[in-house]
């Protein structure tokens, strides 16, 4: 190990918009203040006019691609992948490898494993169910109990993807600790009204419209379905009363069809992605999101660091982070009629809702500022390495 400045690569199975990726990008770049080297490693984006790779360039952070290092399995590429990994690793003489998201996590470990390298694992959720059929599914579970046999530390978003990991046999529970994914929550709080008054415009949203706001990538896991279908299902008690979904992906033609087939399809707006979603909460009444899975949901943290009451589905580590009826709402994952029910509510109730919102944002400050999150992230590295100096 070096004795200044100990060298780390992240690994990540590719650079899409979305927690995964900013959260990996942000702690490679903040994590030179706490006295590491950092370099990331990553695999090609299938879209490139969707990716957050501009932010490396930024930021100035070392990097690799590695053209073979892909999201669906396929054993000549990841054979590949995993040989130029290690060869990266050992090339570089790096000190710690921490691999990000589940096919990286396998690839990296076992070349950290192959270079006798310490490694740290983080999932950024799990896989449990909502992304693969049952078969991958399985065959991830199987590959990520063997993966814990070599890793030092794997970090969880929540206490509760920790227990559903353990619960399906992937390591132990020394190995564990939770690190919450982190915003920079001071961005994020007084939000100028002239910002949300400009969105509102740009989309052609009344200025006393009721907002539904919703953030993600378009794709099956995060739900965006569920919630139009509950939306166009909604008979809302004061009009007019609008959903924007912000974000894009694969699924954004099915959406838009969805929507535009409906009876309420011009009040529903689909934005596109958005570098800076600030604009967005502050035009916003309530934020929902209704994910089939999700780690933890960066981007409930960053709407309720604005205050803004916030509806999700009690899936993944969501529950660990909202409180149903204190700091926002949960509904069953899934669940169009209980998802209705919950839009008419805050749209009926909002002297509520304005107290949800108040509640929403104390409670996720100081515990989910991305300083917290860095520093944690510092201190397993800190204390793996010296385990490793001992050996």
């Amino acid at each position: 190990m070096t004795a200044q400045m100990p060298k780390i690569l992240h690994v990540i199975t590719r650079l899409d918009p979305g927690g995964s990726a900013t959260n990996t990008i942000v702690s490679a770049d903040q994590l030179r203040k706490h006295g590491f080297d950092t370099f990331l490693a990553y695999g090609p984006t299938h879209d490139p006019d969707r990716t957050v790779r501009h932010l490396l360039d930024k930021l100035n952070i070392k990097q690799f691609l590695i053209p073979n290092l892909v999201r669906n399995p396929s054993p000549l590429k990841d054979w590949q992948a995993m040989r130029q990994l290690r060869n990266i690793i050992r090339d570089g003489h790096f000190d710690l490898i921490h691999t990000h998201t589940s096919k990286a996590g396998v690839l990296g470990r076992m070349a950290s494993h192959a270079c006798k390298k310490p490694s740290i694992h983080t999932p950024h959720g799990h896989i449990f169910y909502g992304y693969f059929g049952p078969i991958l599914t399985w065959l991830f579970i199987y590959m990520e109990r063997m993966m814990a046999k070599h890793t030092d530390k794997i970090i969880s978003l929540t206490d509760i993807e920790t227990s559903e990991s353990l619960e399906n046999g992937i390591g132990k529970t020394e190995q564990y600790v939770t690190i919450h994914s982190g915003v920079p929550l001071s961005s994020l709080t007084n939000i100028d009204a002239a910002e949300g008054t400009r969105f509102r415009r740009q989309y052609s949203i009344p200025e006393r419209a009721f907002l539904f706001i919703s953030i993600g990538r378009l794709v099956p896991v995060k739900g965006f379905d569920i919630l139009i279908n509950a939306f166009i299902k909604t008979r809302f008690t004061q009009q007019p009363v609008y959903l924007a979904i912000v974000g894009d992906g694969d699924e954004r033609k099915r959406l838009e069809s969805i929507a535009s087939q409906s009876p309420v399809g011009e009040n529903i707006r689909f934005t596109g992605s958005m570098p800076d979603i600030r604009p967005a909460l502050s035009a916003a009444n309530t934020f929902v999101l209704a994910s089939r899975n999700e780690g933890m949901g960066r981007v409930f943290i960053e709407a309720m660091a604005a205050g803004i009451p916030t509806i999700g589905t009690s899936v993944g580590g969501v529950p660990s982070l909202i409180s149903d009826g204190r700091n926002g709402i949960l509904v069953p994952g899934e669940n169009i009629d209980a998802l209705s029910a919950a839009l008419k509510r805050v749209e009926s109730d909002r002297v509520t809702m304005k107290e949800i919102g108040r509640n929403a944002a104390k409670s996720v400050f100081p515990e989910y500022d991305q300083s917290t999150m860095v520093q944690q992230i510092a201190d397993v590295y800190r204390t793996v390495l010296e385990k490793h100096r001992h050996i």
